[in-house]
């Protein structure tokens, strides 16, 4: 048992810090992992147009060899509200289990079939799914939508229009490959193994050997190694499924938790209950896939394939009245799903996994919450459906069914059920007084803190995830300061996003701990105490590791960047890549030797420099970020994200910063650079100014506008009186720029009214309205727009 000393090291500073935190979450302070490009493909504001050119001899094959996967050289033109361009030499396909035996078929179109290493705005495959099965060709798209609201990782799903050689085949859901560029895309750390796991996907205990987990059924591959193919290693799904299967109970949770996010996947199980998605784990054994994260060592669950959901059924269920506790029940013998089985075993799991439905049922699938959303999406595509002859050759389905698939009130045909919102209606209805909970200890599910890597006076924000069936009396940071023995005890302060649909902002809570100062190391653990005095540690029986980064003054900086080059400046192939320039303003030769570059504040040694580099004095180094390391000059094993990102110049050791850039969503070859050179302040320059130096002024080019709304780091920051804030718009839309003291209380209003495409610059002094500074510390400056909310914070030095 955990036994905390009764001292407490708290000052007037660190309490305003909690009230700081608190008053970050009030302002809907969120943070979000790094994408890419790839949401140019998947928005849904309007239908893509999909163009595929092949011959038509290759189109008669493939629908004469529905098996085969062989690919066909075609050209695809993709034509929506941010993009229209034309693509040679792509890969054309079939794709799907019964689809390629359908009238209306699923296709897959791959960019980097023919031409190695290609990518399309992030991607090197698109999906499209003919959604043969569904009358309103929506069922899927909604439940991707539904996770991404819950935070899952998941696909993206858009609708689409497919022509072949000028003929119309109809309308599909293009859904969001996941592949090496998904993890990427969704992951700190992309490196692991991914596994599709289709039936007989059972996780049940197969012996030891990692190869019992080959193909083992007629040559098919339950669990299916999609990426580092090469090294074939399956030793971290065996030891998953041992642990699943051969772990006492009494030692079951701890030993889960330390190789599967156990809250991905009770979220996965309360969703699909509701969803009646049948297709998956838990009935089927079918249709998931697991990805081990190195950098944590632990298996991340990412759903797939959501069409037979809301009341599609073959097997004579009434979906919508399913118990939630025995969701697999129906097998006859039956079948093993260890993992379902083990996780509702354990009652803190259970009482967990409880609270994910009913906060599902209230705030993401009340159909008042998203009815208006469901006819907005049917009024946009049913234009396309009633051209779609291709819609009504399985199974018949008429316009009416289609219209009538919505229904709230009832509609069966076939295999079809209910409709979508007489479903939704019938589910949530039922699943209330089926719930229970067994007032198990509390539990915290996630601890996430910032910075990763704190400098000396950096103090560590903790957030914490927690959930007691009995209530919750508080969460504490348990912490133990370098090697001492004494536990100092920080109190968390209950912190919820306010109106989220993300029940891990929902149940947050949020303390700090100190400033660890020079060369400090500590490590923590979170302790939860419900209102009968039951409690739980985070983790069970581990602690959280901190320690002190150390930045080293080597003058090296990251000077200029540019992180969308479609037409600015090429490297020596003639490929425009994303790219950054090192700068070193000595008069000294400085050695790149050892030296790592990042975008991953997981991986702080993701790339390394050459051995043998030398940056000359006063010199510019332009280094490709285009994951080619193989290609002439310098090239990294990453790209840069024009959504904004953190880029980091490491040293050897791996672990001090040298120099580092945390940069918002960037403007297409316009690139983001330090100005003066090795200055304080960034800018955009357009043009862009590899391998020289940098313009003096902060400026743009009249009749060129950003593409992304943006707050840019306000200058100079500490300040005393005053700051220039600059932001962008890239698009009409109304703004708010406001000043916040550490309480929450409104200080300034420096800006409020419409705005138009363009960059602004504002100067804020901090004077109160006698004319006198206010007093010194922090403050924070809130950008909000119908579609952008950022905040940022500032130092008024005394």
């Amino acid at each position: 048992m955990l036994v905390f000393g009764k001292a407490k090291i708290y000052c007037y500073l660190y309490i305003n810090m909690l009230r700081t935190v608190v008053t970050l979450a009030l302002l809907g302070l969120v943070g979000t992992l790094h994408g890419s490009e790839s949401w140019r493909l998947y928005d849904d504001s309007e239908v893509a147009i999909i163009q595929v050119s092949v011959a038509p001899e290759d189109l008669t094959w493939m629908y004469e060899n529905v098996h085969s996967d062989s690919e066909h050289i075609a050209s695809v033109q993709f034509t929506n509200i941010h993009i229209d361009e034309t693509i040679d030499s792509v890969g054309f396909r079939l794709r799907g289990n019964t689809s390629r035996t359908s009238a209306k078929k699923s296709f897959k179109i791959s960019f980097n079939t023919f031409v190695p290493g290609r990518q399309f705005y992030g991607v090197d495959k698109i999906n499209l799914n003919g959604e043969h099965n569904d009358p309103s060709i929506i069922r899927s798209k909604l439940c991707w939508d539904h996770f991404h609201k819950l935070g899952l990782t998941a696909s993206a799903a858009s609708h689409a229009a497919l022509y072949i050689n000028d003929e119309y085949f109809g309308l599909y859901i293009n859904v969001e490959h996941i592949d090496d560029e998904f993890l990427e895309n969704h992951y700190e750390d992309p490196s692991g193994n991914l596994w599709k796991c289709l039936w007989p996907a059972d996780l049940d205990y197969r012996g030891p050997d990692p190869a019992s987990y080959w193909p083992w059924i007629d040559g098919d591959r339950p669990y299916d190694l999609k990426t580092n193919t090469d090294e074939y290693d399956f030793s971290q799904l065996a030891r998953l499924i041992s642990l699943v299967n051969n772990t006492p109970a009494e030692d079951l949770a701890d030993s889960l938790e330390s190789i599967l996010l156990v809250d991905e996947v009770l979220k996965y199980f309360a969703m699909n209950v509701l969803l009646g998605g049948w297709d998956d784990y838990w009935f089927l054994r079918n249709n998931f896939y697991l990805y081990h994260e190195p950098s944590i060592d632990r298996f991340h669950w990412i759903p797939y394939d959501y069409d037979n959901t809301f009341s599609i059924d073959w097997f004579g269920i009434e979906w919508s009245e399913v118990n939630p506790y025995v969701f697999a029940n129906f097998d006859n013998p039956p079948t093993p799903r260890p993992l379902a089985v083990r996780l509702m075993e354990n009652e803190q799991y259970r009482d967990l996994y409880t609270h994910f439905i009913e906060f599902i049922r209230d705030n993401i699938l009340d159909l008042s919450l998203w009815d208006a959303e469901l006819l907005d999406l049917k009024s946009l595509i049913t234009p396309w459906a009633e051209e779609d002859l291709y819609r009504v050759l399985d199974y018949g389905f008429s316009m009416d069914d289609f219209h009538a698939s919505y229904s709230i009130e009832h509609y069966e045909n076939q295999h079809v059920k209910r409709g979508l919102m007489e479903f939704v209606n019938l589910r949530m209805a039922s699943v209330g007084p089926q719930l229970s909970y067994t007032g198990a200890d509390p539990i915290v599910y996630d601890v996430w803190w910032e910075p990763q890597h704190p400098a000396p006076d950096d103090s560590i924000i903790v957030h914490a995830a927690a959930f007691g069936s009995l209530g919750l009396d508080g969460l504490t940071i348990a912490f133990h300061p370098g090697e001492l023995t004494v536990i100092l005890e920080y109190p968390m302060v209950y912190s919820p996003v306010v109106s989220t649909q993300n029940v891990t902002l929902s149940d947050r809570w949020v303390g700090i701990i100190p400033p660890l100062g020079d060369h400090g190391h500590g490590r923590f653990q979170v302790v939860a105490l419900d209102l009968t005095g039951q409690g739980m540690v985070y983790p069970r029986n581990d602690f959280i590791s901190l320690e002190v980064v150390e930045v080293v003054n080597s003058h090296l900086v990251i000077n200029e960047l540019l992180a969308i080059n479609q037409a600015s400046n090429p490297d020596p192939l003639g490929e425009y890549d994303d790219w950054v320039e090192i700068y070193n303003p000595t008069d000294a030769v400085i050695s790149l030797s050892g030296l790592h570059l990042t975008d991953d504040p997981a991986n702080l040694t993701k790339w390394s420099f050459p051995g043998g580099l030398q940056i000359s004095p006063t010199t510019y180094l332009v280094v490709w970020c285009d994951n080619d390391e193989g290609q002439t000059g310098i090239h990294t094993n990453f790209k840069l994200d024009g959504d904004g990102e953190h880029l980091a110049l490491v040293g050897g050791d791996g672990a001090t910063i040298v120099d580092s850039i945390s940069f918002p969503a960037q403007t297409t070859d316009v690139a983001y650079a330090r100005i003066p050179d090795a200055g304080n302040q960034w800018g955009l320059l357009d043009p862009p100014t590899p391998g020289s130096s940098n313009t003096t002024s902060y400026t743009r080019v009249p009749g060129i506008t950003p593409s992304e709304t943006a707050l840019y780091p306000c200058f100079p920051n500490p300040f005393n009186p005053s700051t220039q804030v600059k932001f962008a718009l890239g698009q009409p839309e109304k703004v708010q720029i406001r000043v916040f003291d550490v309480l929450g209380s409104q200080r300034h209003i420096l800006f409020d009214g419409p705005g138009h495409p363009g960059d602004y610059s504002l100067q804020w002094t901090a004077l109160d309205a006698s004319g006198r500074l206010l007093s010194p510390g922090i403050y924070f400056i809130q950008m909000q727009t119908e579609t952008y909310l950022h905040t940022q914070k500032v130092l008024l030095l005394p």
